[in-house]
């Protein structure tokens, strides 16, 4: 990077952290790691056997219990349901103790586990289904009008579903928690066997599957216990989808490694959430940005006795400054970390340090201490200088391998163990990283580059608005022009000057938007990115 980054953030870690070659690539790893997720579990098991697991609404399960209902589960699946070491088992399921045990019980056998997201219409989850070769699918019924219209074209045997009136051609999935109370024969797992197929959410083509490890996972855990100073006393709350990569290996596989307790909302509510908060005594949460926003908002805010509440992280989308200081103005103490990662990284590869969020607040922080990184030129592959944009890279443990079926994709991204992210970032002289733009959403405007991250933190910064998205359109002048579309806090009014006038006061004048796009809300794809393809328009009223 031009001169090499010295200073230590993770304090004593690297004393745990040595170089080691894996399947012929030298990489970070952590020296001391269990060999796989289903030791997490039973590690939990022994030393907490009587401790709340899983609390789901006014349900509330141990250790032991958990342990139980996973052993049913897999052995039905084994036995009566012939799935093996390597098949795949997906879940259509919200937040909720079946999603949990149903995970743990496919990857006690060996299976791969394939999270779905809930939002997926039919042709998204044949597609996936299909692509995946499912045996089996476990879903809620209210996922059921989505699944049936392709149920005849995709490869799944059972199909089971969350409640005992179930429509045919479908099992309740009661039925795995039937009978053979014991323990089961434990599959002999390499940590290098998959674990997870997690569909990416790209705005453009079909989904890639990307193929995580217990490998990958167990460094995941490890990366979150040591860089946020978790133990086993923290509990968390999912108040994002567990079936994304930040609600599954940030807080389900990473509390189940801990050995805490995990508090599952099945739809965030502000409200709702900040009861659990106090109620449950939460000590950490990791959401996106949306989370806290809209828990600042919260008209009885300060009715709430939160106490434990010591560890925020976030991510996924800039971080509005005078949210930050809102939190910290709510509970001083508070640590937060910006957390950047993507589900071929499984979750994070960079994170904030406590001590440095307020003063680096549009970085996302340092690499974490097992991850490698690089900023390359995009087109000749070599390192940039520290200061200069370049496109981000990663080498580590928790670097995916391949994309499932995929060798295309796969070749195109990893390389040599390298992961090309597709974003444009840049490093300080301390070390810290800050992420400029997506390669293919940088704005060029007669030869002047503009990175739509910039000019989307200036306008979150705006009280005025609670969304935004800047884009490149179609200028017969420049080439490109800068369009911004927002969408005001409610019961505000904003006008194409209001925003034009915020941003020229912050920003050199050929980044300040030529259209501004008052809307309701954006376009989101069903893992919530922004669809940009679908605002690259002049507006009609221009």
């Amino acid at each position: 990077m031009g001169v090499k980054i010295m200073a230590d953030y993770w304090g004593q870690t690297h004393k745990l952290v040595s170089e080691s070659d894996v399947q012929g690539i030298k990489i970070k790893v952590y020296n001391t790691r269990p060999r796989n997720l289903n030791e997490t579990l039973a590690e939990a098991v022994r030393r907490f056997p009587d401790k709340v697991a899983l609390v789901h609404e006014d349900q509330q399960i141990t250790y032991k219990a958990l342990k139980a209902k996973v052993n049913q589960i897999a052995w039905q699946l084994k036995n009566t349901y012939g799935i093996k070491k390597g098949d795949r088992v997906a879940f259509l399921l919200m937040n909720g103790i079946p999603f949990v045990a149903g995970v743990y019980a496919a990857l006690q056998i060996g299976a791969v586990a394939v999270p779905l997201n809930t939002k997926l219409k039919a042709t998204e989850l044949e597609y996936m289904l299909t692509n995946s070769g499912a045996k089996i699918l476990i879903a809620n019924k209210e996922w059921w009008p989505n699944v049936e219209p392709v149920r005849n074209a995709i490869p799944t045997e059972k199909i089971f579903i969350t409640d005992e009136q179930t429509p045919d051609r479908t099992l309740p999935f009661s039925r795995l928690i039937q009978g053979h109370p014991g323990e089961i024969e434990e599959e002999q797992l390499d940590e290098h066997d998959s674990a997870f197929i997690m569909y990416t959410s790209g705005t453009t083509g079909k989904p890639k599957g990307a193929l995580i490890t217990h490998f990958n996972m167990i460094h995941t855990a490890m990366n979150y216990e040591h860089c946020y100073n978790l133990s086993s006393d923290d509990s968390t709350v999912i108040a994002v989808p567990v079936f994304h990569i930040t609600g599954l290996a940030a807080q389900l596989i990473t509390f189940i490694y801990l050995g805490g307790k995990i508090v599952l909302m099945p739809m965030f509510n502000p409200k709702k959430f900040l009861e659990i908060l106090q109620n449950e005594h939460i000590t950490h949460v990791i959401a996106s940005p949306t989370v806290y926003v809209m828990t600042l908002m919260e008209p009885d805010l300060q009715d709430y006795k939160i106490e434990s509440f010591r560890v925020g992280g976030f991510g996924g989308a800039p971080m509005p400054g005078e949210t930050l200081v809102g939190l910290k103005k709510w509970i001083p103490n508070i640590e937060l970390h910006n957390t950047y990662g993507l589900t071929e990284t499984t979750s994070p590869a960079v994170i904030m340090p406590t001590e440095h969020q307020m003063q680096k607040i549009s970085s996302v922080g340092v690499p974490t201490p097992v991850t490698e990184v690089k900023i390359v030129n995009p087109d000749t592959n070599e390192e940039v200088m520290l200061g200069e944009v370049g496109e981000l890279v990663f080498k580590g443990p928790m670097v995916i391998r391949e994309y499932w079926n995929n060798e295309e994709a796969t070749s195109k991204a990893i390389k040599d163990g390298w992961f090309s992210t597709g974003d444009l970032a840049m490093m300080d002289e301390d070390g810290f990283i800050t992420i400029m733009d997506r390669i293919k959403d940088m704005i060029n405007r007669g030869g002047e580059k503009i990175y739509s991250v910039e000019v989307e933190d200036i306008l979150y910064a705006n009280q005025k608005i609670m969304d935004a998205a800047i884009v490149g359109v179609p200028d017969d002048k420049y080439g490109e022009a800068v369009k911004a579309c927002v969408v005001p806090r409610a019961g505000e009014e904003l006008t194409e000057k209001d925003v034009q006038d915020w941003v020229k006061e912050r920003l050199a004048k050929y980044k300040v938007p030529k259209y501004v796009e008052i809307m309701e809300v954006l376009p989101r794809n069903p893992n919530g990115k922004v669809i940009k393809t679908q605002l690259r328009y002049i507006p009609k009223f221009i």
